[in-house]
């Protein structure tokens, strides 16, 4: 019977992000009261669970290649400028829009509803970049993208992959939100879509450049608004309907490219 190395990585993934949550973030936090500082640590430690399972356990999901040949093929497509600003902007631009729609509906200024927070900006800024978007991707859109691609088509392989990632963070969803009355239902929404739309627009670049860079970038221009976010669950909602347009559009842009190459 033919190992199914796919499976195996992502049940090794959840298991190992939800220990290492319960035994490492949880008494870091419960038992010896961690400083806010020291917990982003930690977090970010976590984030990066998925590349440390897939370098150390190499041989158990990857068997017939070597390390260094796979990262360098996740990395082997070449840096444009422009393309590689647009995956950042894309993804900031849609939450920023977000959070002006939901700034005009509550009549309130756009900037009360960011939160500095006593962590330094440049420390927040680089805290942020290396956490999910240096410390995921190689997981996520290196070995997982390729396997899921050689399994469904373009569109079937990205919501696969987008709903593996969304699903990962279950357990923050209860221990790291303050939405745990009745808006806890559409913010889980929120983060199913969002996320997996998101995955589907890394998979656009990805697929064009083949360059871990472009995700990366998007993934941080997804994450660094949330670092200073304090919205209601009202921004989360027109977030979820914004992905809800924006990715199709994007998707039947990427077909309609595509079909034109073929032709050509």
């Amino acid at each position: 019977m033919k190992t199914n190395y796919l499976k195996k990585y992502i049940i090794s993934s959840y298991i190992l992000v939800w220990a290492l949550i319960i035994l490492v973030a949880g008494s870091a936090s419960l038992v010896f009261h961690a400083p806010p500082v020291v917990m982003w640590i930690i977090r970010n430690l976590i984030a990066w669970s998925p590349t440390y399972l897939l370098l150390i356990g190499w041989k158990h999901f990857r068997p017939d290649e070597t390390r260094m040949a796979f990262i360098k093929r996740c990395f082997s497509g070449k840096v444009k400028t422009l393309p590689l600003l647009l995956s950042f902007a894309l993804s900031f631009g849609i939450s920023v829009l977000s959070l002006f729609i939901f700034s005009v509906i509550e009549k309130k200024p756009m900037l009360s509803y960011i939160n500095l927070g006593t962590t330094a900006l440049p420390l927040s800024i680089f805290l942020s970049f290396t956490s999910g978007p240096t410390g995921e991707e190689l997981g996520w859109r290196g070995f997982m993208r390729e396997e899921f691609n050689k399994k469904y088509a373009f569109l079937q392989s990205a919501v696969c992959q987008g709903l593996v990632w969304c699903f990962w963070h279950t357990l923050l969803w209860v221990v790291d939100s303050e939405f745990t009355d009745w808006r806890a239902v559409p913010y889980i929404i929120s983060n199913i879509v969002v996320i997996t739309s998101i995955t589907v627009l890394m998979n656009i670049f990805l697929e064009r450049h083949n360059n871990l860079l472009y995700s990366v970038l998007l993934h941080f221009g997804f994450n660094i608004i949330y670092v200073f976010l304090d919205a209601g669950i009202g921004f989360f909602v027109i977030l979820t309907v914004l992905y809800l347009v924006i990715m199709p559009i994007a998707v039947l842009i990427r077909n309609k490219t595509v079909k034109r190459a073929s032709v050509e």
